[in-house]
């Protein structure tokens, strides 16, 4: 059970790791080939359906997409999307496999990035503020780097571009979680969750949520995130980005991987947990508020 619990952590601190050793960085480029052997693969029509997720829109506006982290159903950013208000058009995904949706084989994390592209030409949106957390952190850091011309302004959650391990940790680690019994598996993102926030209240149906997540789709995200490293490419991301940390002993890992984006501004909000929005929401929305209002639209 403490096995499986440090392994949810980990993924879901994907900030707080040094990069995967060299080899690992080839997996990105594998995964961008495979991407685009169709021909055309970002392009969309109107009626474009994602598979890789599903989404909720709500409010007219300034259009603003939001991405949740391993096993997170999109409700996580409610209160953003209420605190925002209807000046913004809010995209809320939940990713496929997570939270009761549908899973799908493909890797996740290439497939939202992916059908991402596709969503946001299909539906017109201009320059959309991406903002990320956890696993969707790192989503938000792939579609950036490797298409820097869709999106505008991008907002990290306690997320870095890579997690450390190599194959053989990230094979165990998915056999662990694809094979884990009915009660390993609820067990182990109960007692994972439980500790990355100290709102227990608002955690408790995020992690009655998580628990409905698909076991393999959990196991294939994990791998795929160790086996991706995506530092050498933010330097190619041209849209301002701001990172909002939680409190801890990572924040120098999480700086010493994204230094070399071009425009970005890193902040750690004192006595916060991995879900930071939840543990101060004022701080959080004061730091959001002043990043928009510093870039916008255009």
């Amino acid at each position: 059970m403490r096995a499986l619990s440090a392994a949810v952590l980990a993924v879901a601190l994907a900030a707080c790791a040094t990069a995967p050793p060299p080899p690992v960085e080839r997996t990105a480029r594998r995964n961008e080939r495979s991407a685009t052997s169709d021909g055309e693969p970002f392009g969309a029509a109107r009626d474009f359906k994602p598979v890789a997720f599903t989404v909720d829109i709500k409010g007219h506006g300034r259009p603003i997409i939001f991405i949740p982290g391993l096993g997170c159903p999109g409700t996580v950013w409610d209160e953003m999307v209420s605190h925002l208000g209807d000046d913004y058009e809010s995209h809320v995904l939940t990713l496929a496999g997570f939270a009761g949706n549908e899973p799908i084989s493909e890797p996740l994390s290439a497939a939202v990035r992916r059908d991402l592209t596709r969503y946001i030409r299909s539906r017109n949106l201009r320059d959309p503020i991406i903002v990320g957390h956890s696993m969707g952190g790192f989503i938000a850091y792939w579609i950036a780097s490797y298409h820097p011309e869709l999106v505008g302004p991008v907002i990290i959650v306690d997320a870095g571009p890579a997690l450390s391990g190599d194959i053989d940790e990230a094979k165990a680690l998915r056999s662990r979680w694809k094979n884990a019994s009915d009660d390993e598996f609820t067990g182990g993102m109960r007692a994972a969750f439980t500790g990355m926030t100290s709102e227990p209240r608002k955690m408790a149906p995020v992690i009655e949520a998580v628990t409905r997540s698909d076991r393999r789709s959990i196991g294939n995200a994990i791998y795929e995130m160790v086996t991706t490293d995506l530092t050498d490419h933010v330097k190619d991301i041209t849209a301002p980005v701001l990172i909002i940390a939680a409190d801890g002993g990572h924040q120098q890992r999480i700086r010493a991987q994204v230094e070399t984006i071009p425009d970005h501004q890193m902040i750690v909000l004192p006595r916060t947990h991995h879900f930071v929005m939840y543990d101060d929401p004022d701080g959080f929305y004061k730091a959001v508020d002043r990043f928009l209002d510093a870039h916008p639209a255009t």
